[in-house]
């Protein structure tokens, strides 16, 4: 075919892409949006039917590699490790068309010039890839007349996520597949500029407004967080409140139940009658001792000392082990005088 017998047909739906096809054939070039996913539709027939073109697959899902930690959508994505195209377009082909009548495949054959030219759009677009690319020859019966084709395919990896592309081209009845005329359509596919502008602003407005999303959820997120820890404090400080309360009271009814033991006998004296068992409990926990004085009046001391000596005037009192003269207490500063000795009551 002369350069004058092709023509640019764009994409119907959104003007995506245009793709360059035979002048005279039907054709249906459009975009297709599958959940999040883009997929490209280019079919072509001859003017007597006998030639069909088809580029790309939209059946086909989206792969991510298993370690890719995705969660996939059933059918759009799927999570399968890369293979090759040589691996990949037998097994397609097989899925594909291994139903029809008469289905045959042939070898498959390497195609470094299509990964060459995959690669170098694809840095056009700032993109780096892993691609392999591979053809076969392949045909089957339809409604009892002969169908000989040519599929190309490429696999392309982007790290976590690969795709894979199909591109065949059908005869009906006598002749054979034109590579060259297959390989000049899927060459002059091209993505729309002022389209792809579109998408890009779309893109960015999308992220301000999830930027903006995540900063009011962190702004709630941390005011909620505050609210929390403000009620936690006050319910601590009610808790420890109500543990003060309680321990005030609990000492309170100590020392009311320890003043009532601590009263001297109605008949008076110095005599120093034995505790009760439960005073000397109460003492044994604390770890305490009660001495009467010469005045009859009890008072609670540390324990560990054998004899206690107390200055009434002010309560104060001093323990000692062992005998005990008026140089001691002077060597300790004290005036002897001011103290008497009292009885240990247990």
């Amino acid at each position: 075919m002369t350069a004058a017998e092709w023509q640019s047909v764009a994409d119907a739906n959104e003007g995506a892409f245009t793709v360059d096809l035979p002048v005279g054939w039907s054709h249906d070039v459009r975009l297709l949006r599958v959940g999040p996913a883009l997929r490209r539709v280019v079919r072509a027939v001859s003017p007597d039917g006998s030639l069909r073109l088809s580029l790309h697959d939209p059946d086909l899902p989206d792969f991510y590699e298993p370690s890719s930690g995705m969660f996939v959508q059933a059918g759009v994505q799927q999570l399968a490790g890369y293979v090759g195209a040589d691996v990949f377009l037998p097994q397609y082909l097989s899925q594909r068309f291994g139903a029809a009548p008469g289905f045959r495949q042939g070898g498959v054959q390497l195609e470094p010039e299509l990964v060459q030219a995959t690669q170098q759009r694809a840095v056009e677009y700032g993109v780096q890839l892993r691609c392999t690319a591979a053809s076969a020859r392949f045909g089957f019966t339809d409604q009892g007349r002969t169908v000989e084709a040519l599929a190309f395919v490429s696999t392309n990896s982007f790290g976590m996520s690969w795709m894979a592309d199909v591109c065949a081209l059908f005869v009906t009845g006598d002749g054979e597949p034109d590579r060259a005329l297959l390989l000049k359509t899927m060459y002059s596919e091209r993505t729309s500029q002022q389209w792809q502008a579109g998408q890009n602003q779309l893109f960015a407005n999308q992220q301000a407004i999830n930027a903006q999303q995540s900063a009011a959820w962190m702004n709630l997120s941390q005011t909620m967080h505050n609210q929390r820890m403000g009620d936690i404090a006050a319910a601590g400080a009610a808790n420890t409140a109500i543990h003060e309360q309680r321990v005030a009271m609990g000492e309170a009814s100590t020392a009311a139940f320890l003043n009532r033991l601590n009263q001297p006998s109605a008949g008076g004296g110095t005599e120093s009658p034995r505790l009760d068992a439960q005073h000397s409990w109460v003492n044994i926990m604390r770890e305490e001792e009660t001495v009467r004085t010469a005045s009859g009046e009890d008072v609670q001391v540390d324990a560990g000392a054998d004899r206690y000596f107390m200055d009434e005037r002010n309560r104060r009192w001093v323990g000692a082990s062992g005998s005990v003269d008026a140089n001691d207490f002077r060597a300790a500063g004290l005036n002897p005088d001011d103290f008497q000795e009292g009885q240990i009551r247990r």
